[in-house]
């Protein structure tokens, strides 16, 4: 791999990098380099929906402390002495800034390897592997909107997009993303029209999960009411959306969930049938408790609670899945078949 120092304003920046998406959607006439240089900027702070490892701030501050990248950009040729970032936009626009702060010259050209022959399934290749698993993601959105591109606009077998994702492991979270932004595109355009709501992805991808469709409708509701929810803050925290089928089931619960919101409609579940001593346990005597009440379990018992998934004894145990999965993931343990 040969790399080859380029002038930063020689490169073009990407309008199609994703990780922008949210601050170009809706704009109808030209979108400068300058322009996406802010939004690349301004999309960085670390948030709940974002995910990133890494924030524009935080990857400028490495970039200068170390004096320059140890992952070179791409670029492939566009004209004569000129070329297109296929990745790395926002280490083009970090030198850029850079060199604005300081008059050295020292980050007049930044490293980069050319790519004289790259077709269009290279250039996805390389953005699923470096922003899908790799250590700087996009934002969830993102990430949603792209897949969803792939899969239904290029007609991407779900198997490829598992070639380059990380395998069979993310197979439903790959799944959960594309509904999720198709969903979100469906019943949440007006917020998103308005520029606003893209921090709500998450919630979408909730949506995905495992019985709660059904708990909205069951209950009379339907998926505007949920788009509507969120949109007025009834649904806070966002991952409360796991919380559904037990809040739409419980009268005083769902009262409080559409008058106040989700933490209040929590507390009226959590209240009356609360046991001092189970709740005054230590996680691990309430994990190993668990454990072994499962050990023992008789399978009448466990083919009832497979018979009914909606039932109230499954949806405490996913929740209690989905918890366990997010706490197992920050010890650096990657649950096997990721669900």
């Amino acid at each position: 791999m040969q790399i080859t120092q380029i002038p930063v304003q020689a490169i073009q920046l990407d309008i199609n990098n994703p990780r922008i998406t949210f601050a170009v959607e809706g704009i109808t006439g030209a979108v400068t380099d300058q322009f996406i240089e802010l939004a690349l900027g301004k999309s960085s702070p670390a948030d709940d929906e974002q995910g990133a490892s890494t924030t524009y701030s935080s990857l400028k501050a490495s970039i200068r402390a170390s004096g320059g990248l140890i992952s070179p950009i791409i670029v492939r040729p566009v004209d004569e002495g000129r070329f297109l970032v296929v990745e790395g936009n926002t280490r083009v626009a970090i030198y850029r800034e850079l060199a604005r702060e300081d008059e050295s010259g020292k980050w007049e050209k930044i490293p980069a390897v050319i790519r004289d022959v790259l077709d269009e399934l290279d250039e996805h290749a390389i953005r699923l592997q470096s922003h899908l698993v790799g250590p700087r993601p996009w934002r969830a959105y993102a990430k949603g909107k792209y897949l969803h591109h792939l899969y239904h606009d290029k007609n991407w077998s779900l198997n490829q997009l598992l070639d380059f994702c990380g395998g069979s492991a993310r197979k439903k979270e790959i799944e959960e993303y594309i509904k999720a932004y198709a969903d979100m595109q469906q019943y949440y355009a007006a917020q998103l029209q308005a520029g606003q709501g893209y921090s709500h992805f998450s919630a979408f991808v909730e949506l995905q999960k495992s019985g709660i469709k059904q708990a909205i409708v069951r209950a009379g509701h339907t998926f505007e009411d949920f788009a509507t929810w969120l949109a007025n803050g009834n649904i806070a925290p966002l991952q409360s959306v796991r919380q559904l089928p037990r809040i739409l089931g419980n009268p005083i619960a769902k009262r409080k969930f559409i008058e106040h919101d989700a933490r209040e409609a929590i507390r009226v579940l959590d209240q009356p049938n609360t046991n001092a001593v189970i709740k005054d346990a230590a996680l691990e005597q309430l994990a190993g408790a668990l454990a072994a009440k499962l050990r023992t379990e008789s399978w009448d018992s466990i083919r009832a609670i497979f018979e009914d998934r909606e039932g109230p004894k499954a949806q405490a145990l996913l929740d209690c899945f989905e918890e366990l999965k997010s706490l197992v993931k920050l010890m650096g343990v990657e649950p096997d078949g990721g669900e």
